[in-house]
């Protein structure tokens, strides 16, 4: 009877982060909450000509997307399928509920039932790497941590190395976040001879892709990899103690403001919260966690490792790890991992300072209400960003209107970096308009024709003959 009743709990548990998930993309689409690099991918839309195959050429030839031909074809795809529709852009997000569904399917092929469905919650929930969830453009990551997840099933489960050295040169080639975490897959081969197979065949691949097929076939070839800088201490030091400000500070900043914006949260959020965490703390109140207690070492040592390989690719590239902003796109693999840490390091930690059955499930409950009002919370944020940019816009149009300004550079001049870190409608620093090319879309939704009107922050330009300060909700020319 215990057993049915607990398979219903985990079937509820599991269609709530269907309902959640689904949630948070319809309230990104609804609002049209575009930042950043969206800006820029909506605004070519209607200028894609031309066939679907020259079309992808042209799109995978950049700087950006020739080392990712996985994710360049298919973010390429999005794009060519958008050029009568924006709204179709928005499908991009849905490539994170699927990045969920295989998470949960290699998850309980690997451990049990109730614990793959609370990694995928947390997973979901997670602080780490934000724009992920909330950004079309970062269905990149996403697809990069679907073929990983296949690649360690493969090598793990199935014990395939064949396979799985294929679903890992597509993690690469979608996006690189995955790439020393080869570790993982070499340390999950038992025999010498197939890790050696392994590594041959996967680094192979893609060191042929990256130097010898990447740099003929596409003119604007970029090596994005910068090995030299692995050697420079200081930059080695910076890395150091932005990792640890990520993990011991700004985690829980983010959640401490998600708290204090509880408020912001309608009527559906709260029960919606309330019931998943509930569903958590009754799915594990008779949870045995004492009988595989090695099970979840093994877990967070290996979880841990995983983190530390993980972050390592900031010291080969200009990136840094950061929660806040449009910068923490880079934590895909960290946000993976960190979850399965937190999930086996409490329980671990539970069970050996002895606490019962029901108190771990109250703590795995309340760490993910928790992790949900986070959640809600930079969403919120995500499509207050817009909002704030859009109304930053409009008032422009309105103050170009009046002072008969109709063609030439304008800069924008308002406390960005100020706005990022006091506004408390910002969860983690979501990204306010900053970048050149992030004004073109802007100007389009708000009346300004970009072809005519330039628009730049004056923290970029600064050379701008005629600028507009906005302060305190009111636009004023200066200069």
């Amino acid at each position: 009877m215990k057993k049915i009743i607990n398979n219903n709990y985990l079937i509820f548990l599991n269609i709530l982060i269907i309902v959640y998930s689904l949630y948070i993309c319809l309230s990104v689409f609804k609002e049209k909450a575009v930042l950043t690099d969206d800006l820029a991918g909506f605004y070519v839309l209607p200028s894609v000509s031309g066939s679907y195959f020259s079309f992808i050429y042209s799109f995978l030839d950049s700087q950006i997307m020739a080392a990712r031909p996985v994710s360049g074809v298919v973010t390429g795809t999005l794009t060519f399928l958008s050029k009568n529709n924006e709204s179709v852009y928005f499908m991009g997000l849905l490539f994170f509920p699927l990045s969920l569904m295989v998470i949960y399917w290699v998850a309980r092929k690997m451990v049990s039932k109730e614990l793959a469905s609370l990694f995928t919650l947390l997973y979901l929930c997670s602080s780490i790497g934000t724009s992920i969830q909330f950004s079309t453009i970062m269905l990149n990551s996403n697809l990069a941590t679907i073929f990983f997840a296949l690649s360690i099933y493969y090598v793990y489960v199935r014990k395939n190395i064949f396979i799985s050295s294929l679903f890992f040169i597509a993690s690469v080639f979608s996006y690189e976040i995955f790439l020393p975490l080869i570790l993982l897959n070499l340390f999950l081969i038992k025999e010498n001879k197939k890790r050696i197979l392994f590594a041959v065949l996967t680094v192979g691949i893609i060191v042929i892709f990256r130097k010898v097929i990447q740099p003929n076939v596409f003119v604007n070839s970029y090596q994005r990899d910068e090995i030299g800088r692995a050697f420079e201490l200081k930059r080695v030091m910076f890395v150091a103690m932005c990792t640890a400000k990520l993990f011991f500070r700004d985690f829980f900043e983010g959640m401490y403001k998600a708290v204090l914006n509880l408020r912001k949260m309608n009527a559906f959020e709260v029960i919606l919260s309330l019931l998943i965490s509930s569903a958590v703390y009754k799915l594990f109140c008779n949870y045995d966690f004492k009988s595989k207690l090695q099970d979840y070492k093994n877990l967070t040592i290996i979880s841990f490792i995983s983190i530390l390989a993980g972050l390592s690719i900031y010291l080969f590239s200009s990136y840094i790890p950061t929660l806040f902003g449009f910068e923490n796109r880079n934590l895909g693999a960290i946000r993976l991992f960190y979850t399965l840490f937190i999930i086996s390091g409490v329980i671990c930690l539970s069970v050996k300072l002895k606490l019962h059955g029901k108190m771990i499930s109250a703590l795995l409950a309340g760490i993910a209400l928790l992790f949900v009002i986070t959640n809600i919370s930079v969403k919120n944020s995500w499509m207050y960003a817009s909002k704030f940019n859009n109304e930053l816009f409009s008032k422009l149009n309105t103050a170009l209107k009046e002072n008969h300004i109709e063609t030439g550079d304008i800069c924008l001049d308002y406390d960005v970096f100020n706005e990022i870190i006091a506004n408390p409608n910002l969860t983690f620093r979501e990204p306010l308009f900053y970048k050149d090319w992030e004004s073109p879309m802007l100007c389009k939704i708000n009346g300004i024709d970009p072809l005519k009107i330039r628009v730049h922050n004056v923290e970029t330009k600064k050379d701008c003959t005629v600028i507009f300060q906005y302060k305190n909700g009111k636009m004023t020319r200066t200069k």
